[in-house]
Parts: structure tokens; C-alpha cells; sequence
């Protein structure tokens, strides 16, 4: 049932019980105590949204009144056409045109043009000019050329900020975008931005997979499954029933039983909501209009004292929290990745309160479970050294024998990227599995890696030990699988079995359940009905990744008992393992598969597989392919290749996106977030063990892309000649230079990204031939012995020898013996392949120089400090025709563009056509 409070609450009563815990400060500052305590938490007003459209809709307005008396001032081009032989009097006119323009891109009395034409030298040398018979005719025509020329270019960037305005109009008034939507829907929208908002274009009917898709999950989640809790709890008690594991599992009970304490009387702080609102921005929970009155938010310091407030009473009745009866609507949304997924919208309150209760959970697991991990109860997969053994190392190599190893760097790999690495390990940091959404925000972490460069990690750490697997051992074996409908399928009874075995109290595990129990219906369930979910968690709420992941510690244990030390490389449900064991391997596997019955999950038959490389595949492994992404394992080449076909089915999908897009703006940004999410599923920026072989492929594969989305002409395809088409046909601008559609929209471009050249400018730093790194390092170990060996009967002065029964330096089985643990260079030879070189950053012309200076004269420093590798590679290359069309490497003087409209384009969420 939703509560509310008696105004009388915020002004001064708090949480009286527990000594004035989150004591109320009073609503002041035109902040309603209704409005704080609306279920939905709507703003007390849209300032934000209406100031932006206010902002935008003046400078677009200044924009067109300047360039409207721009063209008018530049009617001085047809008088002095009209002026033959008299060469000063010309250059008199165009210079005093010049100076008395006051308006956007206005020069001062000291100002040179270009890099050519000093104006307070200018006046001394007409002064000359007018007495001097034999001043040279040709050098005022080259005055009277670049004053003309200036003024022809503040024309062009005249028409071009007309063509900016219009751009901009189109895409707010479009649909591309759910965010502007969300904006020129409210009532103060500017009429010199209003146009109809095409929505007939993006009913969202749905797709017959979305339809299919819904009701397998109708099927799901309203129906209990019944899990074996005695038998679950005493398999979790086998697993832990070690002497050293038993300690470990005391240590985490204990941790989670006064954790849990400790939360119930803890005040909550206007820098806890904070946090929370960035966690919540960072996911989709959130519908658009929500997003935006949660942005509003951080800028309204009294409005966050007062959600701290009621944050507080919520937490002092935590006992008799529950749901909204109105129940939770849930929507499909469909991601770039082609899945769709059914998102609720819950109320603001509600929201923020589950985000800091799953996020303070969050943070005291992923501690605990890490001191699980570094327990003596956690299997290595290698022997420790006997003692004979470290003295025998010091004695003939003289090395510390802890850490200097491959396995060293496993250890801290797995622990900082792949153990329950859905949970944060700081309230500030956002860790999320699912990169597959079109936001923006989900990157401003502070503290966490994002899902896709954990990904990638991955993808790295599996094809570089293949290769040292098979120059070790001869064989390499890998499983990938992850499990069906997991979030929705988890039955609720295995959550709170595992919750209570790792020591959360019963008063927690109460709150555990009411949450789990959501009334809930489908937005557009035609009957209406609110129906109690009886299995599963609904998406992108911290609990719910807390629930997933504490169900999957227990099978990450589970293997690692099991299976001798294997590690399961894991992210969310989509797991990995792989060793040079086969046996172990297949161990592995067949314990999952009894975790998973008793926990009541089921593996992904359609994304399971296994690969062996160097032998024959085991049939006790699942048969299929390896895949990820775009990514499919191939054993004969021992790497990752692109699956073509796959490819091919995300094009069509692309030009639908595309061809649904109502906007220029609206069509780049979708086309620039499918390029990422093809880079992304490509693998990503390369590491060096992909080698140069995949480097071209992604070329290639991204050139492939362009050519079947577009047809191409004699003149120009691709990307930018369809948007010139668009442009020349919807506005009739023509001739823009290249540069014009890669340069930023802060400058006045359309910002289009090009993969292409990240590739191009990191290609020769990859190194063609990464499989023979550790057959280069079997050879430096023979070397590397024979020194030492030499060194040792060579030293009559050594202490050890006198020792010594036997006078011999140890045999070359013995020094080999440990490469992967106790030898630092095979180590290095390790990270080395996993090594991603940053792009090449490209040389600065003298002309790129002059340009520079000119668009930033105050900047000397923009190269070096401001501008990444990207920037340069596109300044470097297109300069020339920008300033030649332009006059400056800005299109339009970013005085006049609206920013906010900049940073609303570069951080909006796509409508994608459903």
C-alpha cells in the first residue's frame, strides 16, 4: 500500500524514535510539501526544460536576425564589382564593411585576417598606397581578395548557421529523440521550434518476436517453481563443510548479520540520494520524463534535503513497505542488440529508495565475497611450492617466489573484473552488464569498468591463454553458455534460501520478499489485470542484480571446489571457463548442471558451446559454437573471427532504424550509436593477441556495412553522400565539405563518427603474428638457463656451492617447472598480448597550425590538452576545405549554438522503430 504523510512530518518531526534521525528542515523555497510527497514525484515545475527551450529557441532566433542582416551588409560584394580601376577605394569599402559589421564573427580594430591580412597595418599601407606612385597594383587586388573573401565566408557560416537552425528544429519536432519529445511536449514550447511531431511513425505496435517474446514471459514469471530447499541448503553446507571454508562462511554470516543492523539505523544523506539519482540515470529503469525530473533534482539543493527526508521515514518503516497498489506497468523495449526486454516504471520515491537499499546490499556483498575469493578456503588451481622447492629456487636464481607470475595476474584480473562483477564495490560506481542501450549516461561512472571493456577483457584473457595453452600443454578447451531467461526465471525460494544461508536476517529477508512480489501487468494488457509476480526480478533494479549474483556466487564456489580451482569468468549469466585440462573442464560443466537443477535454472541450449583446440572435443561437453557478439571461436585459426552472416541480418535492421528516422540529427545519431554497438561486438578497440588479421577484418567488415547500406555513385557514397542527398533534398544546401559532417555540433557540423579511423590510426601498433609469443618465450628460457647455468660454474666465490653436496645447477625440468606461477617473464609476455595500444595521434601541418590559432586564439594548448586522437586524425585531414569554404574550423560561431541542445543531442534516447 503507498503511504503518505501529514505535511506536519517535514517540517520538524523526522524519525523521532530514533533520535531525530534525518530530521525534517522545513519546505521552503517554493518547494510544496505535495509535491514532495506525490506518489510520482513530479517537479514542482519544468524550469529546466522550459529555460532550455527558451535558450534554444533565442539563439536559434539570433541566429537567423544575424544572418538576415549579414546578408544585407554584404551587398557591398555588388558595389565594389562595380568599381574597375580604382583599387584603394575598393579595398577602402570592403575593409570599412568589414569593420563596422558588429554582429557574430566581428572583428576589431587590431584583428588580422587569416593568417594573411594585418587590418591596423592595413591602414598604414593604404596610406602609402594613395601617395605611393610605385605601389604595386597586384598586391591591392590581393588585399581587396581577402577582404572579399572574409566576407564571402562570414556569408556561408551565415547560411550555414540558417541550415543549423533548421536541422535542430527538425530533429526536436521529429520523434527521433524520447527525450525531446518529452521536452517540446510541454506547454511552454517556443512556436519558432514548433512543428508536428510525426508519431504515426513510431507506433509501437511491435514486432511478432516482441509479441512472442511477452508471453513466454507472461508464462514465466506468474508461475512459482518449486525448488528442493532441504536439499539446496544441504549441498550449500557440503560445498562450505571444509575447515577453511566453514571460517570464511562464520566471517560472511557475521558480516552480513551486522551489515544488516547497522543499515536499519542509518541516516540517510542528501549525498546518498545524490548518488542514488546518478545510479538510477545510469540504468533504464526510468521512463524520459522521470530521467528528466530526476536531473532536476541535482540542481535543487532543498528538493534533495527533502527526498533525504522522506528517504528516512521510508527506512524507519521498512517493515511495512510494499508496493504501490496501483502495481507496477511493465513495457517492451527493444535494445540494438535486437532483444527486447520488459521494463517497469516505477514511482520516483520507490525508485530511489530500492537503489539505495540495492546499492548499500550491493557493496557489502561484493566485500564479502571477495574475502570468500582471497580465503584459504578458494582453491588455486596450482600447487603451492613445497618448502624444499623456494629454497631451492632462492638458492640457484635468487627470487622471491610470491606474485611474479601469470597466475598472479589472474588472480587480480578475476577479482577487480569478473567476481560478481554486477555489484559495485563504492556506492558511486555503476557497474552494468547490459551495454546494448543507447544512453549516454551509463558511462559517467566514476569508479566502475563499463560492461563492454569487461567484455573485452574477456575476449582478450580467452584467446591469449588459448595460445599459452597450446605452446604448453598442446591443447586448449573453452565453454561458453549462459542460462535462459535467468532474470525473470530465478524462483524466488532459491533467492531467499541462498540470502539466509549467507547470513541476511529475517527482517531483511521479509523486505527481500515483498519486493519480490510485484503486482504487476503489461502496459498494454487489455484486460487490466495486476497479477502478484511469483518468480524472477524485474530488470535493472539493484536488488535484482544483487539476487542474480548472489545465486551465482554460489555456483562460482561450487566449480571452484570441484573442478580443482577452475575459475568461471563471469559476467552476469553469461559465463566462460577454460584450462588446458580437459578433465577439469568437463568437471566443471557437470557441476554446473547439478547447481542449476537444484537452484531451479536452466542453461541457454542456443548459446552454449565448446571448442577444443589440439584435440578431439569431449562428448561430455555441450556441442555448439563459441560465439559473442558479432564473434564466433574459430579452433583452426585459434581466434575469434567475424561471423558474416550475423552481420548481414544487423544491416537490414540498420536501414529499417535508419529509414525510420524522421530527422538529419535523428538519423546520425542512430547511425553513430549502431557503429558503436557494431565496434563493440567486433571485439572492440584490439588488444595485441588479437592480432593485425582482426584489425583488417573489422576494416573491412565496416567498409562492407557502408557500401550495402548505401548506393554508392561515381562522385561520392557512404555515410555523408546519403546525408548530403537528405540535405540537399529537405533544405537545398549543397557543396559542403567533407570535414562539415565529421566536425562537432558545438562547431556546427553533424558530428557523424567514423569507426574506420580508430582502426586505422592503432593498425601498425598490432602485431601480425601474436600466436608465436609463446613459442619466442619457450626459446628465451633455454637462453635465459644456459646464462644462468654459465653464470653458476663460473662462480667460484659462490656461497650457495660450498653447501652443496651435489655442485650441479639445477636440472632445466625443474627451472620450467613453474612458468606460469613463479616466472616474471612469462608473465610479461602475458600481459603484453593483452596490451590495447592507444591510436596513433597524427602530425600538426603549419596550416592546421594557422587554423588553430585563428578558431582559438587563446588556446594554444587545445591540441595537446583537449583535442583525443579522433579529433586530430578529422582536423588534420579536413582543414584545409573547412577553412577554405568557412574561413575558420568553426561552421557557425559557438556563441549563437544553443549547448544545452549540443549535450541533449549527444546524451538523448533514441525512439527506435519497435
Amino acid at each position: 500500500m503507498q503511504r503518505t504523510y501529514p505535511s506536519s512530518a517535514f517540517r520538524g518531526r523526522g524519525r523521532g524514535g530514533r533520535g531525530g534521525r534525518g530530521r525534517g528542515r522545513g519546505l521552503s523555497r517554493g518547494v510544496s510539501s505535495r509535491s514532495v510527497r506525490r506518489s510520482g514525484f513530479s517537479p514542482p515545475s519544468a524550469a529546466f526544460g522550459q529555460t532550455l527551450q527558451f535558450i534554444t529557441s533565442i539563439k536559434l532566433e539570433e541566429l537567423e536576425k544575424q544572418r538576415l542582416a549579414y546578408e544585407a551588409h554584404s551587398l557591398v560584394l555588388q558595389r565594389v564589382s562595380q568599381i574597375k580601376d580604382d583599387h584603394v577605394h575598393k579595398v577602402e569599402m570592403l575593409l570599412d564593411a568589414v569593420r563596422s559589421w558588429s554582429g557574430s564573427g566581428a572583428l576589431d580594430a587590431s584583428s588580422a585576417i587569416g593568417a594573411k591580412l594585418d587590418l591596423y597595418n592595413l591602414d598604414l599601407w593604404l596610406l602609402q598606397a594613395k601617395k605611393d606612385p610605385s605601389f604595386s597594383t597586384d598586391v591591392l587586388k590581393g588585399w581587396a581578395d581577402t577582404l572579399e573573401g572574409h566576407i564571402r565566408h562570414s556569408l556561408t557560416r551565415f547560411e550555414c548557421a540558417k541550415l543549423f537552425g533548421k536541422l535542430f528544429n527538425e530533429w526536436l519536432a521529429s520523434g527521433d529523440s524520447a527525450t525531446a519529445v518529452n521536452l517540446i511536449e510541454s506547454p511552454v514550447f517556443s512556436p519558432t521550434t514548433t512543428m508536428d511531431v510525426d508519431k504515426e511513425a513510431f507506433v509501437e505496435v511491435g514486432r511478432k518476436e516482441m509479441h512472442e517474446q511477452k508471453e513466454r514471459l507472461k508464462s514465466i514469471i506468474f508461475e512459482p517453481k518449486a525448488v528442493d530447499t532441504v536439499a539446496l541448503l544441504a549441498y550449500l553446507a557440503d560445498l562450505f563443510s571444509s575447515e577453511d571454508a566453514v571460517k570464511s562462511l562464520i566471517t560472511l554470516r557475521k558480516n552480513m548479520q551486522n551489515f544488516g543492523d547497522s543499515l536499519l539505523y542509518k541516516t540517510i544523506t542528501v549525498q546518498d540520494v545524490s548518488w542514488a539519482i546518478a545510479n538510477l540515470l545510469a540504468s533504464e529503469l526510468m521512463d524520459e520524463s522521470k530521467r528528466t525530473t530526476l536531473r532536476e533534482f541535482t540542481e535543487n539543493p532543498t528538493v534533495l534535503d527533502e527526498v533525504a527526508s522522506v528517504l528516512n521515514m521510508r527506512l524507519a518503516s521498512l517493515a511495512s513497505w510494499s508496493w504501490p497498489e496501483a502495481g507496477l506497468e511493465m513495457e517492451m523495449r527493444r535494445h540494438l542488440n535486437g532483444k527486447y526486454r520488459a521494463f517497469t516504471n516505477p514511482e520516483i520515491l520507490d525508485a530511489l529508495f530500492l537503489q539505495y537499499i540495492g546499492v548499500s546490499w550491493q557493496c557489502e556483498f561484493k566485500q564479502a565475497f571477495k574475502g570468500v575469493f582471497t580465503g584459504k578456503g578458494w582453491k588455486s588451481a596450482f600447487e603451492p611450492l613445497s618448502k624444499d622447492e623456494i629454497d631451492r629456487r632462492k638458492m640457484y636464481l635468487r627470487e622471491t617466489v610470491s606474485g611474479v607470475g601469470i597466475e598472479s595476474e589472474w588472480q587480480s584480473m578475476r577479482r577487480d573484473y569478473f567476481l560478481v562483477s554486477q555489484l559495485p564495490t563504492t556506492v558511486d560506481s555503476n557497474p552494468t552488464y547490459d551495454d546494448s542501450a543507447d544512453t549516454a549516461e551509463e558511462s559517467d561512472s566514476k569508479n566502475a569498468v563499463s560492461a563492454s571493456a569487461i567484455k573485452q577483457k574477456l575476449l582478450h584473457m580467452m584467446v591469449t591463454e588459448c595460445y599459452l595453452n597450446k605452446t604448453l600443454y598442446g591443447r586448449h578447451t573453452a565453454v561458453r553458455t549462459d542460462l535462459e531467461w535467468f532474470g525473470p526465471s530465478l524462483p524466488h525460494d532459491s533467492i531467499v534460501t541462498l540470502l539466509a544461508f549467507f547470513g541476511v536476517s529475517q527482517n531483511w529477508l521479509d523486505f527481500f520478499k515483498t519486493f519480490l512480489k510485484a503486482p504487476m501487468r503489461f502496459k498494454d494488457d487489455p484486460t487490466g489485470e495486476f497479477r502478484v509476480r511469483e518468480r524472477g526480478t524485474p530488470i535493472s533494479f539493484a536488488l535484482s542484480a544483487l539476487c542474480g549474483e548472489v545465486i551465482l556466487f554460489g555456483m562460482d564456489y561450487a566449480v571452484n571446489q570441484k573442478a580443482n580451482g577452475l575459475f568461471l569468468y563471469r559476467i552476469h549469466d553469461d559465463i566462460w571457463f577454460w584450462d588446458s585440462s580437459m578433465e577439469k573442464c568437463v568437471a566443471a560443466w557437470q557441476e554446473m548442471n547439478t547447481y542449476a537443477s537444484l537452484v531451479g535454472i536452466k542453461f541457454n541450449a542456443g548459446k552454449t558451446g565448446s571448442v577444443c583446440v589440439g584435440d578431439e572435443l569431449s562428448p561430455e561437453l555441450p556441442e555448439g559454437d563459441i560465439r559473442w557478439g558479432f564473434l564466433k571461436f574459430d579452433s583452426s585459426q585459434s581466434r575469434f573471427i567475424i561471423d558474416q552472416p550475423d552481420v548481414d541480418a544487423h544491416i537490414v535492421e540498420l536501414r529499417r532504424q535508419l529509414s525510420a528516422t524522421k530527422s538529419v540529427f535523428g538519423w546520425v545519431n542512430a547511425y553513430n550509436k549502431y557503429m558503436a554497438f557494431f565496434v563493440r561486438n567486433f571485439g572492440g578497440r584490439p588488444a595485441k593477441c588479437f592480432g593485425r588479421v582482426h584489425v583488417d577484418d573489422m576494416i573491412d567488415t565496416l567498409a562492407k556495412i557502408q557500401r550495402e547500406l548505401f548506393a554508392y555513385d561515381e562522385a561520392e557514397g557512404g555515410a555523408i553522400g546519403h546525408l548530403r542527398s537528405m540535405i540537399r533534398a529537405r533544405f537545398g544546401v549543397d557543396n559542403l565539405p567533407q570535414g562539415y559532417f565529421y566536425f562537432p555540433i558545438s562547431s556546427g557540423g553533424l558530428e557523424l563518427r567514423n569507426p574506420m579511423i580508430e582502426l586505422f590510426a592503432m593498425r601498425d601498433n598490432v602485431a601480425p603474428d601474436p600466436d608465436i609469443t609463446f613459442e619466442i618465450q619457450v626459446a628465451k628460457d633455454y637462453e635465459t638457463y644456459r646464462n644462468l647455468k654459465d653464470n653458476w660454474d663460473a662462480s667460484d666465490s659462490n656461497s650457495y656451492r660450498y653447501l652443496l653436496s651435489d655442485k650441479q645447477f639445477f636440472p632445466f625440468t625443474e627451472y620450467v617447472r613453474h612458468r606460469e606461477s613463479h616466472m616474471s617473464s612469462w608473465k610479461w609476455s602475458y600481459i603484453v598480448l593483452l596490451e590495447v595500444d592507444k591510436p596513433i595521434d597524427v602530425s600538426r601541418s603549419p596550416a592546421v597550425e594557422a587554423a588553430l590559432k585563428k578558431a582559438w586564439p587563446g588556446d594554444h594548448e587545445r591540441w595537446h590538452g583537449q583535442m583525443d586522437f579522433y579529433q586530430k586524425w578529422v582536423v588534420s585531414l579536413y582543414a584545409d576545405e573547412v577553412v577554405e569554404r568557412f574561413g575558420s574550423l568553426e561552421v557557425v560561431d559557438p556563441t549563437l549554438i544553443p549547448v544545452g541542445m549540443v549535450q541533449l543531442f549527444r546524451n538523448s534516447r533514441m525512439r527506435w522503430d519497435q
